[in-house]
């Protein structure tokens, strides 16, 4: 099984953005393995929003990369255990930064983390973002299997509820910030997923409806589609062409640790 995405990301011009609210900013972040050790543990997925407030406009990269590292630090450990202790190290900074001042971020952070690694789905959020999975002629709302904690949530415990599950080749997914809704009703998302066509087309049609309705916002949509693996002849040719690696914005204090 292999795992095909496409990105969709609209940034609100400086124009239409509202003088006495902070800016939006979301994000889409794509990881593979980097080398024959961290196959196992598969490909990680993290789509962020945060509205920006003093001294957080590093938050959404700085908790990506702080995943990602962790993650694929000891691939032996498998991908639940990797994927519960990046959560941990990301719940330890955010807890870490809580003690630094007021947590004003802790309501404008909406993020999503997943995993997949081979047909197992590993998912996690906080705030509001929209996650759902399409199969058949179903929309599952992957959010709703969480169960919210009541009040406000502990800087320690944002990323606590994972939920797990199987994936089947055809499957399609979508991870989104929250102004989706805006855009697309669960309906609509469900006729456009459930078509016959490819990702590619599915991503157009969806900036066809964001332009034409003229609803240009913050919006972050990450799009995945399980498939079979491609024949043997395929991976051959592939394997012989040069590839081409296209990685986030590198904090240099990361390189530099």
């Amino acid at each position: 099984m292999v795992i095909k995405t496409e990105e969709i990301i609209f940034k609100s011009g400086s124009a239409r953005q509202v003088s006495n609210k902070p800016k939006t900013v979301c994000e889409i972040f794509c990881y593979q393995p980097d080398n024959i050790e961290q196959m196992s543990l598969g490909s990680l997925y993290i789509v962020a929003e945060l509205s920006l407030v003093k001294d957080c406009g590093h938050l959404n990269n700085l908790l990506a990369s702080l995943i990602k590292r962790e993650y694929y630090l000891y691939p032996e450990r498998g991908a639940i255990k990797s994927f519960r202790s990046a959560l941990k190290k990301a719940n330890a900074h955010l807890a870490d930064l809580a003690k630094q001042g007021n947590p004003e971020w802790l309501s404008k952070l909406h993020f999503i983390c997943a995993s997949i690694a081979k047909d197992e789905l590993l998912f996690v959020q906080t705030g509001q973002p929209q996650a759902y999975l399409a199969r058949e002629n179903h929309l599952v709302n992957l959010g709703h299997r969480i169960i919210p904690d009541s009040g406000k949530p502990h800087p320690s415990k944002i990323f606590s509820s994972i939920v797990t599950g199987k994936i089947e080749t055809g499957d399609k997914i979508v991870f989104a910030t929250p102004t989706l809704t805006e855009l697309l009703s669960p309906n609509g998302l469900k006729q456009i997923l459930n078509s016959n066509q490819s990702l590619l087309d599915v991503s157009d049609q969806i900036d066809k409806i964001a332009r034409e309705e003229n609803r240009i916002f913050p919006l972050a949509i990450l799009l995945l589609k399980a498939e079979d693996d491609p024949p043997l002849k395929q991976k051959i040719h592939t394997a012989q062409q040069p590839r081409k690696f296209i990685t986030p914005p590198i904090d240099l204090k990361e390189i530099l640790r």
